[in-house]
């Protein structure tokens, strides 16, 4: 099987960085991955009314997990240098239009402002931002779960 060509100049480039490397392509690590946004998304779902910040990381932290399993399948894996950055560029790199991948970045700007207030400027998130971030995540996962059923997607 060829490697997934779409996006492959910003992989590339995000290996030279040093924000991606290369590992060895695990389907436990996928399974994995997925199994762990999956009882995430359960969990934020419980949490939503009580703790709506917990409810939309748990929310941020599935959809980035549902990604960063379909990186793993091609032997890909973020750096601490790279780090959640990392997967948001993969995504849009290689899955531009994807439903739920391509809301990964809005999704961790705004984890990231409640996470890193400013001075002053704590914005917190509403229980109807928490109940959307647990809608893209539940995409995020049918979208990385039917990229995998392709069988199209390659060792990087």
């Amino acid at each position: 099987m060829a490697r997934w060509a779409k996006g492959e100049a910003t992989v590339t480039r995000l290996i030279e960085e040093r924000h991606l490397q290369r590992v060895a392509a695990d389907s436990d690590t996928v399974t994995s991955l997925l199994a762990s946004a999956r009882r995430h998304v359960k969990s934020a779902t419980l949490t939503v009314e009580e703790d709506t910040e917990a409810a939309y990381t748990l929310g941020y932290d599935a959809a980035r997990k549902a990604a960063t399993s379909l990186m793993a399948h091609q032997g890909l894996r973020p750096t601490t240098t790279g780090g959640h950055l990392a997967v948001v560029e993969v995504m849009r790199a290689q899955f531009p239009g994807v439903p739920g991948l391509t809301s990964l970045d809005r999704l961790r700007r705004r984890r990231n402002q409640a996470e890193y207030p400013t001075p002053g400027g704590y914005d917190a998130i509403t229980a109807d931002e928490a109940t959307e971030a647990i809608t893209v995540a539940a995409t995020c996962i049918t979208s990385a779960e039917r990229l995998l059923e392709l069988d199209a997607l390659g060792i990087f």
